[in-house]
């Protein structure tokens, strides 16, 4: 392979969790996901030093999370109303299933420190992850298991190491040009930033751009980001959220 060529596979075929293991923790890995173009790197500090090379990051910036496990993800702020209605479904993780299923696609916030908290992944001591399901989710659960035996994680010992993979738009930093949601743009982009891996996948949805996050003030839900799909989001989780608290 040159050092310019990237590797083009669909997220389906047999032989992605050797390459995802295979350049995990060398260089961002490139993923279509339903809406938009993201790259990926394990929840280190050598991690996110590769997406901030590889998107000449500007400051003030967070980075978000792929959630594969989302037990682990609402293990992060178990005393929340919603985290421990979640957390205590006996179903088997069929409300958790559920509850991926209606969000899938969606960035959630949750409030995991004081607001003094700060790092490249808290701000002001919230942490948003990136709610999926299906094969998406079996790709991240594997980079979290990838993520385990690496040093210097983001999160310590007191968030019992977190391991979801961090992420963020396939761009440079503060593009006026957006998020990138074509395959050739990203294919450009990845050539020119020495990203080597891409996964693709046959789910598209009509609306692109960014993925809609979603934050919780007490009882009620609060758009963050507008994106594809929000109205309907915000509506699922407000349910949830209701249940959460007896409504």
């Amino acid at each position: 392979m040159t050092k310019d060529a990237v590797h083009v596979i669909p997220m389906q075929d047999p032989s992605v969790d050797a390459l995802i293991a295979e350049a995990f923790g060398r260089e961002p890995i490139l993923l279509q996901l339903p809406t938009v173009f993201a790259i990926f790197a394990p929840a280190t500090a050598p991690g996110a030093a590769s997406l901030n090379h590889c998107k000449q990051r500007l400051p003030g910036k967070y980075y978000g999370a792929g959630v594969g496990d989302p037990r682990a993800f609402f293990q992060l702020a178990p005393q929340a109303p919603l985290s421990r209605y979640l957390l205590a479904d006996t179903g088997g993780g069929s409300r958790l299933d559920a509850f991926c299923a209606d969000l899938h696609g969606t960035f959630l916030r949750l409030k995991i420190g004081p607001a003094s908290l700060q790092s490249q992944v808290i701000c002001e001591g919230r942490f948003q992850g990136l709610i999926y399901t299906g094969l998406l989710a079996e790709k991240m659960r594997w980079m979290e298991a990838l993520t385990r035996p690496m040093t210097d994680k983001l999160f310590g010992p007191e968030y019992g190491g977190y391991c979801a993979p961090i992420g963020s738009s396939c761009n440079i930093s503060g593009d006026p040009a957006g998020s990138i949601t074509t395959l050739d743009k990203a294919l450009a982009f990845a050539r020119d930033r020495g990203i080597r891996l891409c996964l693709t996948r046959d789910e598209h949805r009509d609306e692109q751009g960014s993925q809609t996050v979603l934050g919780l003030d007490g009882s009620k839900v609060i758009v963050h980001r507008h994106g594809p799909g929000t109205d309907t989001q915000q509506r699922r989780l407000q349910d949830w959220l209701d249940r959460a608290y007896g409504r």
